[in-house]
């Protein structure tokens, strides 16, 4: 090869070398690129999956809801499952009365002086709740009572059925609901005490613990309610009288349970066919328990066969004011001598003062309690809800044919109510008492004046 073609091939492999390079540069650049991209693509991949899971898991805490939703509405601890079968509070009631009375020389000479004090007229603990959705209950005990009269004992032991649309079966130890005033809650009466006429219609059939099976009724504007009633169960948990047979009902028809002019049309009633020991006692205290003498009094009536109580409510309310009444007959058939009829009677008025509206429970075809609009305390200074009240009752227990003298009993009650909070009310009342033509008493015609204080706390 010769010098000239060396040169040549030199120069021929120098140029393509020069001319190659930057041809490999790109190419050794592009493996780069592709190479990074592909980490870039797998991390966003592992990015995209740690997002997934995460997201998944917030999701999932989202939308998890605990088992147990707790409340404390107005102090009252409650339990309930998310999903509602289940539920389960407690709750409790004290009322606790003070009074002081001023007698007449007659009431005296009779009965001695009676007894100013104080006492815990109700001392309740109990807890409610449901099971299985559409079954409730209520547990409840009583520890205070009028004076000593009793010890701590069942109030009520009741299971519920509420499967059916506006329907309640009950079974258990309860209070029927029986005439207007007690179907109204004790927490939510206007006074200190029901009237007469309806502590009356209650003792043949009905009243506190009643062991009763039945159930209510309703629609928007009708209630209905039927039981059948024995005895009341005792601390011990057995029946006292649980030889008793009775039928207890009452009917209501309210225009406008909600809102407006309210009118309450209604009647109950009561058969006793089984009557313990063929006997029955109607007598009661001067609409105040603090002391605990009844100032009228029948004493017992033998030879009973049957007792009847029945009688019409009456009431109505609109904005800020109240008034209702009732009327019930007392019959006792089949003692010697004829039959035993007997009467009592009451109308009251009540005006919050203010400016709260009266509320009603279709449900119970009663009246609820006066919520405050402003509530005292609670840093905002409200004045709480101020109510006032006027009540007359009467109540004839003497049928001269039938040889019962039992007195005539007429009362005069002024409250004031002072509505704190929904936890905390203060009840004033002022009666004026008379009796009159009372048997088995030195002077047949007597009275007194009362003063007393309710302090009731409830959660």
């Amino acid at each position: 090869m010769t010098l000239r073609n060396i040169l040549l091939a030199g120069t021929a492999i120098g140029a393509a070398a020069v001319l190659a390079a930057p041809a490999f540069a790109a190419s050794n650049t592009q493996a780069e690129l592709d190479a990074l991209k592909a980490q870039i693509e797998a991390l966003q991949r592992k990015i995209d999956d740690v997002e997934i899971q995460h997201g998944t898991a917030i999701k999932s805490l989202e939308e998890r809801k605990s088992d147990v939703e707790v409340t404390l509405k107005d102090g009252r601890p409650g339990f309930k499952t998310a999903d509602g079968n289940y539920s389960f509070n407690l709750h409790g009631r004290a009322h606790l009365d003070v009074g002081g009375y001023d007698q007449d020389s007659a009431s005296e000479a009779n009965f001695g002086g009676l007894r100013g004090n104080a006492n815990f007229r109700r001392l309740r603990l109990g807890a409610s709740g449901t099971f299985a959705k559409d079954f409730a209950y209520n547990i409840e005990f009583n520890f205070g009572d009028s004076g000593t009269e009793s010890n701590a004992r069942i109030y009520e032991a009741l299971l519920t059925y509420k499967g059916i649309e506006g329907v309640n079966l009950v079974i258990g130890a309860t209070k029927p609901k029986m005439t207007l005033d007690d179907s109204t809650s004790s927490n939510d009466i206007t006074f200190i005490e029901r009237a007469t006429a309806v502590n009356l219609a209650l003792t043949p059939a009905a009243g506190e613990a009643r062991m009763t099976t039945g159930g209510t009724f309703n629609t928007d504007n009708f209630f209905g309610a039927a039981y059948y009633t024995m005895g009341t169960a005792t601390a011990g948990g057995g029946l006292d009288d649980n030889d008793t047979s009775n039928v207890v009902g009452r009917v209501a028809y309210a225009t406008s349970p909600k809102e407006g002019l309210n009118v309450h049309i209604g009647a109950s009633g009561s058969h006793s066919f089984n009557v313990p020991s063929d006997t029955i006692r109607f007598r009661d205290r001067p609409e105040l328990r603090v002391d605990p003498l009844r100032y009228i009094d029948t004493g017992n009536i033998g030879g009973v066969d049957t007792i009847t109580v029945y009688g019409p409510e009456l009431a109505f309310n609109y904005g800020p004011f109240r008034a209702q009444g009732e009327y019930y007959r007392y019959d006792i058939d089949g003692i010697a001598g004829g039959n035993v009829n007997l009467d009592a009677w009451y109308l009251q008025a009540s005006w919050i003062l203010t400016g709260e509206s009266y509320s009603y429970d279709i449900k119970k075809a009663a009246y609820k309690g006066v919520k405050a609009a402003n509530p005292f305390g609670f840093g905002n200074g409200g004045p709480g809800a101020w109510e006032i009240a006027a009540r007359y009752s009467q109540a004839d227990l003497n049928d001269a044919g039938a040889g019962i003298t039992g007195g005539e009993q007429d009362i005069i009650t002024v409250g004031l109510n002072w509505y704190v909070n929904n936890n905390l009310r203060f009840m004033l009342n002022y009666l004026n008492v008379d009796v009159e033509d009372r048997g088995g008493v030195a002077n047949p015609n007597f009275g007194h004046d009362a003063v007393a204080l309710r302090t009731q706390f409830t959660f």
